[in-house]
């Protein structure tokens, strides 16, 4: 149907979002009151704030855009006040030439497009965007621009211990809270703040990758780590030696867990700050990217009555997400699950989580000989690192428990190998472990700009595709909700290995890595790449992604 010729009222009828009577009874009170249609049909609970800009953008044919996934520079405050942003509700995005991109909650409001238009000199273009999300992107556009002026007045005071929180601090403290709610609101895992020769440049990793925040002078640097050191509790006189800390923060409405490193360079202190979510974090078997084939297998081992299951992979591969997935689709009033871990990442409510702290000499081992005097059912452990704790893990795993842990190994098959070379005897070995899972991230093509195109062979030869038809696959094109890179998010790549009586009797037998491999592949396990390859021709992941990672591969093996 063709909205473009109808009214507001008569679209949102169209719909089923209202009444006819509805709509009637709003007209006149617009006819009372003067007042926006819209606005008056929200305020009296007609509809939603997404069915009124549903119905906006098919009158309008207008886009929308969802500001949470794009970067708006902080220039943009320099374009419009701020007081005309939040009474018009709108905020804008990007300039191109003599144009101006607004992101607006009120497209109807001719009036205060105008005034933009006039106040600017420019010609406007508009696209839908969410009220409280303007709201919020007002906010950060201005809060970094004054903080970052502020700031700036500030002399350089290493020795300033910030126990009370004055004037002469309020910018550095807006500066660094402003900074840690744009890391959360973009999804950021990590903060680093570096000194260089003549500069402070921050950068966000986001999806894996790193991307730069803001580059400001060098003499903000000794404010801003002073401040970060304050509020986790370091010595802000000490810059020589590494430190570290942790706090727990409500940023951006959410419970947010900081955990900071700090270490002397060159020019000055490095600070890295990882960011985690730890109460409330949804997770689900279904949103981590498993195929349907490996699905069943890790479903499998979830049902496993006891044994050792493990997650191998390189540091930043999502193995510790894939260990809470498994622990909350097991948890139940009727086991007792404990974990040991180094550091606690996320709180799980109803399961016992230890916290290794090598300073009072509680390590992973002597954890886990406490633990299973605890009468657990389940224990993860966070990593096994060494001997002692492998023992632990297979002993438990033999004597009737279920353990989940991590290893770093390149392939699954590997870490049978590596367990072996840590001195555990391949019989025990045999007997208690169930499966593995080693795991890789790529990043997933942007939804809004993907785009399909022609494969060139030669480059699909690279990741082992080879076809006589010619292959389409997709691509992000970049646009302003992927910022420009033509990604948004990121999936896992598995390959599950489930141990079967044939594997086990390799295992028995000490045989190599290669020979596992093979078995395991005949009984249908999929490889990495294999199922990389294959989101790939779902158009889920791009072919650089999957290029990257079979280099990768390669590398390590």
């Amino acid at each position: 149907m063709d909205y473009r010729n109808m009214k507001l009222g008569q679209v949102l009828v169209s719909l089923g979002y209202l009444t006819k009577e509805q709509v009637d009874a709003a007209l006149v009170q617009q006819k009372e009151t003067g007042r926006r249609l819209g606005q008056i049909l929200l305020d009296n609970n007609y509809i939603t704030e997404d069915e009124l800009q549903n119905a906006l953008s098919k009158m309008l044919d207008l886009p929308f855009v969802d500001l949470d996934n794009v970067i708006i520079d902080s220039s943009m405050s320099e374009i419009l006040p701020e007081q005309l942003m939040t009474a018009g509700l709108l905020v804008p995005i990007k300039k191109e030439g003599s144009v101006l991109t607004i992101a607006i909650f009120d497209p109807t409001d001719l009036e205060t497009i105008k005034n933009v238009g006039v106040y600017t000199k420019l010609k406007i273009n508009c696209m839908l965007a969410n009220s409280e999300k303007i709201r919020q992107a007002i906010r950060r556009i201005f809060s970094t621009t004054q903080a970052f002026a502020a700031a700036k007045a500030l002399q350089e005071d290493t020795s300033n211990r910030m126990e009370e929180e004055n004037e002469s601090t309020q910018p550095i403290i807006r500066f660094v809270n402003n900074m840690f709610e744009q890391a959360v609101m973009r999804k950021a895992s990590d903060i680093h703040i570096e000194p260089l020769e003549n500069k402070m440049r921050i950068r966000f990793r986001i999806y894996g990758h790193l991307l730069i925040y803001t580059e400001t002078g060098i003499e903000l640097h000794a404010s801003v780590v002073s401040r970060i050191k304050f509020i986790c509790g370091m010595n802000i006189a000490e810059h020589r030696l590494p430190q570290d800390g942790r706090i727990s923060q409500r940023i951006a409405n959410q419970e947010v867990d900081l955990r900071i490193s700090v270490i002397s360079t060159v020019f000055g202190e490095k600070v890295v700050i990882r960011i985690t979510t730890a109460l409330g974090m949804q997770l689900s078997k279904y949103s981590i990217g498993f195929t349907p084939g490996n699905l069943a297998k890790f479903d499998r081992l979830l049902k496993s009555a006891h044994g050792v299951v493990l997650l191998t992979g390189p540091t930043g591969s999502g193995k510790t997400t894939t260990l809470y997935t498994a622990i909350k689709e097991i948890q139940s009033d009727e086991i007792n699950i404990t974990t040991v871990e180094n550091p606690v990442e996320m709180v799980i409510p109803g399961i016992t989580q230890v916290e290794v702290n090598a300073h009072a000499g509680l390590t992973f081992a002597t954890s886990l000989r406490s633990i299973l005097r605890q009468d657990p059912d389940v224990i993860m452990i966070g990593e096994i690192r060494d001997k002692e704790t492998a023992d632990i893990a297979i002993s438990a795993a033999i004597t009737g428990h279920t353990v989940f842990s991590t290893l770093h190994t390149y392939d699954s098959p590997s870490a049978v190998v590596r367990l072996l070379e840590m001195g555990i005897p391949s019989y025990l070995l045999a007997s208690a472990i169930s499966g593995v899972i080693s795991q890789r991230l790529v990043r997933k093509i942007c939804p809004h700009c993907k785009e399909e195109y022609t494969a060139d062979p030669s480059d699909l030869e690279m990741v082992g595709i080879s076809s006589d038809q010619p292959i389409r696959l997709w691509r992000g094109r970049g646009c302003m909700a992927c910022s420009g890179t033509g990604y948004i998010g990121r999936t896992a790549v598995h390959e599950v290995m489930l141990v079967t009586p044939e594997i086990k009797k390799a295992i028995h037998e000490a045989q190599s890595t290669d020979i596992i491999r093979k078995i395991a592949l005949e009984q249908g396990m999929v490889s990495l790449l294999d199922n990389a390859r294959e989101i790939l021709l779902k158009g889920i992941t791009s072919l650089h992604e999957v290029i990257n990672l079979y280099a990768a591969e390669l590398f390590e093996s």
